[in-house]
């Protein structure tokens, strides 16, 4: 049958994508006296779906490298939607906890770690640093991944799909549990910083255009450097000289620039952990299984068989 030269294109990340949408779509139809623009979350996913379907049908029909190099990367676009989504999605159940958060902080440091920060290295080339740290984050996960991807199409597979599995985690996280983080909750001039240069221009604009009052813990900056830091360590060692540093630089910033609460950051770097082993354990269940007659394909195969007979049998005349 047809259908089946489609599905055994489906992707691995095809499936948690996917995942993750179905999975945020019965919470939005669940919250939706209590969520806005439900109409409109909706109708993303539904866009999203389409993406996939299409993606998934060019790359069986035509081999094409660019459509090959978009079926394999699509997924960082739609998190550009999804992160700051969360914050339209999570007051269902909690109302903002920074105050939790603080409290806490202020409870074990005496003060908040954000504000000692900044205001005992206020200059100005060291803003620059953290920003550059902070603006880091993306490059090292684009140049990992995009290195994999001509070097190894198998360890790509892999990384990404740990990766972008941990994003959807955190982001379940910060749709459950909303923390703004220091740069929202704290009043000004606590929340400001001193000028910088070229970085923290770019860093601003980043944020104007994804940054929103949500995802502030665990620190998911934190978690996926982590992350993408030990796939490096795996499986392109070369960039660890670099990628050492600047997870340094990147973890530090997030406090300076009063993005994360310093437990956030801990809470960040803890979860590395768990959110690895269920990634990479997921990616093993769906491409080995526990054998190859439970492989997803082969489920997947069989429930449309199974509904054909049903049909032929009661319904076609």
């Amino acid at each position: 049958m047809q259908y089946k030269k489609y599905i055994k294109e489906i992707l691995p990340i095809d499936l948690i994508t996917l995942g993750y949408i179905l999975i945020t779509a019965f919470y939005i139809i669940f919250g939706a006296a209590k969520l806005h623009d439900v109409t409109s979350h909706l109708f993303w996913r539904i866009n999203f779906l389409g993406i996939i379907i299409v993606l998934i049908y060019l790359n069986t029909i035509f081999k094409n490298k660019t459509i090959e190099f978009f079926r394999n990367f699509y997924v960082l676009g739609f998190l550009a939607y999804f992160y700051p989504e969360t914050d339209s999605l999570n007051n269902l159940f909690f109302f903002d906890l920074d105050p939790y958060i603080a409290n806490l902080e202020l409870t074990i440091f005496g003060s908040h770690p954000s504000i000692l920060f900044s205001e005992y290295i206020p200059w100005k080339w060291f803003n620059e640093l953290m920003n550059f740290g902070y603006f880091s984050y993306y490059p090292m996960i684009l140049i990992l991944c995009i290195s994999l991807y001509i070097r190894n199409r198998e360890k790509f597979t892999f990384s990404i799909f740990v990766i972008c599995m941990s994003f959807f985690m955190y982001y379940i996280i910060f749709i459950l549990f909303p923390v703004a983080g220091p740069q929202f909750y704290l009043s000004p001039p606590y929340n400001q910083l001193s000028d910088g240069y070229v970085f923290q221009h770019l860093v601003k604009l980043i944020q104007e255009f994804g940054e929103r009052p949500t995802a502030a813990f665990p620190s998911s900056h934190v978690g996926i450097t982590c992350i993408v830091v030990y796939l490096a360590f795996r499986f392109q060692p070369k960039l660890l000289k670099w990628y050492i540093p600047l997870a340094i630089i990147l973890c530090l910033s997030t406090v300076y620039l009063k993005a994360h609460y310093a437990i956030d950051v801990i809470a960040g770097f803890f979860s590395v952990p768990t959110m690895y082993w269920i990634s990479s354990r997921t990616y093993a269940v769906l491409t080995h299984g526990l054998s190859q007659e439970y492989r997803i394909h082969a489920l997947y195969e069989r429930f449309v068989t199974s509904l054909s007979y049903v049909y032929s049998k009661n319904f076609k005349k």
